[in-house]
């Protein structure tokens, strides 16, 4: 059986740790002290990195679909690179692809042309303003490449008119 005094003990030392540990996660010191004692902590996620992925994963399947539309629609464009590139982009977000319901594209070629180089056009200004907002550094990178590829991209299909 266990004394009266080990039992207090106990209780104290634990009243101490959780102290301790308390006050090391209010001072934001417990990956440094998991260090002290040998383990190597890992960073979890920003959550607002999660809803910024969610959402420019949104984006990047509704882009996708576009190309997809425009390229079943008007097949002399050549845009087989463009889906490429646009799934590479989707796929990098890490998030699975969810092809959402988009509007035809134009049956005149040179408007459909122009409105996905305005959506790429569009899609690159908003990646590169969530570069910005990423808490992430490869978030940002990612989101930075992705926003110069876009641009590249709406170029690209201007060229196509």
């Amino acid at each position: 059986m266990i004394s009266r005094r080990a039992l207090l003990a106990t209780g104290a030392a634990t009243v101490v740790v959780a102290a301790g540990l308390g006050g090391a996660a209010l001072g934001h010191r417990l990956d440094d002290l998991a260090r002290n004692v040998g383990i190597e902590p890992h960073k979890e996620p920003d959550p607002a990195d999660d809803r910024l992925i969610a959402r420019v994963a949104a984006d990047q399947n509704t882009l996708l679909a576009q190309v997809e539309a425009l390229a079943v629609k008007h097949a002399k464009l050549g845009l087989s690179p463009f889906v490429a590139i646009s799934t590479a982009h989707a796929k990098a977000v890490g998030v699975p692809a969810v092809v959402p319901d988009i509007a035809a594209p134009p049956a005149n070629r040179a408007k459909a042309v122009d409105a996905l180089v305005a959506a790429y056009s569009a899609a690159s200004k908003a990646r590169a303003a969530d570069s910005v907002k990423a808490a992430s550094p490869a978030l940002a990178r990612v989101l930075a490449s992705m926003s110069a590829g876009l641009a590249q991209c709406a170029r690209g299909v201007g060229e196509l008119r």
